[in-house]
């Protein structure tokens, strides 16, 4: 495709009223979405990124022990744990967790044996920390669990980046926001297999072909983006099977978003069992074969040396 064509493509891919915005430079969509991807990769090997997940731990009522020690009732790998760390006590809506003391345990860079990991006076759950190890309290609907963290776990230290389609300017689209007053609920499903209620705000609604279509977004208490959730026909395919993730900006003052399928990404579960990922709800499930943004990730299979 010829620059000129290329930049008549992208400024046609306008939905909605108002003057057209101007049509974006090839170079600069390039540079763009190049910076993206090298913020994503550096984003996921952070220390405490989703390639150093290792573990999730539903807790029960009561005590719960926990270690590499298979005695115990919560098992960290035992890579770099040691067999009996403490315990947490579940008691209604609150989590407390006592430790040994000479392990080194830390919550907010502080030593102590005893701490409230969950409460309801507490917007988030404080992160303890022992060596390269990382753990706070999650709470999914009326459960309570263990979200454990390791920055030497090889899913990390490996990590080979992820494959990506083709820069594809065809899949940026300058899209309309269709607010709804009030928001509405949508039901979101999660890789768990329970459906939430959460409130959408609005939908990004683009033109690709002769077609519109539309994908509900749902948005964090004043965040500066939109978040989608979608399906598409790669799904199963060069893509992750259950889906997809993108965020858009706000709309401006003529109620336009840009829609760029280029940045679209994986959720965690690509990379962890121990992830609970939201999924496309059924209304974002799109009949388009969206070549753009990234791959299904596949673990590399590990040489066995005799």
């Amino acid at each position: 495709m010829t620059t000129s064509r290329l930049v008549l493509s992208v400024a046609l891919a306008v939905s909605g009223c108002g003057d057209p915005p101007p049509p974006i430079d090839p170079g600069a969509h390039s540079a763009d979405v190049e910076a993206w991807r090298e913020w994503r990769h550096a984003d996921l090997m952070q220390p405490d990124g989703w390639l150093s997940l290792v573990g999730l731990y539903w807790l029960e009522p009561g005590r719960n022990t926990f270690g590499a020690d298979p005695v115990n009732k919560i098992v960290f790998p035992p890579e770099n744990a040691p067999a009996n760390i403490g315990q947490f006590v579940l008691d209604n809506d609150i989590v407390s967790m006592t430790v040994r003391s000479n392990l080194g345990v830390q919550v907010d860079g502080k030593l102590a044996r005893w701490y409230m990991m969950s409460d309801p006076s507490l917007s988030e759950s404080p992160v303890a920390t022992m060596g390269s190890l990382r753990w706070h309290v999650i709470k999914r609907q009326e459960r309570f669990a263990i979200r454990l963290k390791d920055s030497l776990s090889s899913t990390r230290i490996e990590f080979p980046g992820i494959e990506m389609f083709d820069l594809n300017p065809e899949w940026r689209f300058v899209a309309t926001f269709d607010r709804y007053d009030p928001p509405e609920t949508i039901k979101v499903p999660n890789i768990l297999g329970t459906v939430s209620d959460q409130p959408s705000p609005g939908a990004v609604v683009f033109k690709a072909g002769r077609k519109k279509y539309r994908l509900d977004v749902t948005q964090e208490r004043d965040h500066p983006h939109y978040f989608i959730a979608f399906a598409d026909s790669t799904n199963g395919f060069e893509t992750y099977g259950s889906g997809r993730f993108v965020w858009v900006d706000v709309e401006d003052k003529n109620g336009r978003v840009v829609l760029d399928f280029n940045k679209s990404y994986n959720p965690p579960c690509v990379f962890t069992d121990y992830a609970t990922c939201p999924l496309p709800p059924r209304q974002n499930r799109l009949p388009l074969q969206i070549e753009a943004g990234e791959k299904d990730f596949k673990a590399p299979q590990m040489t066995l040396k005799l």
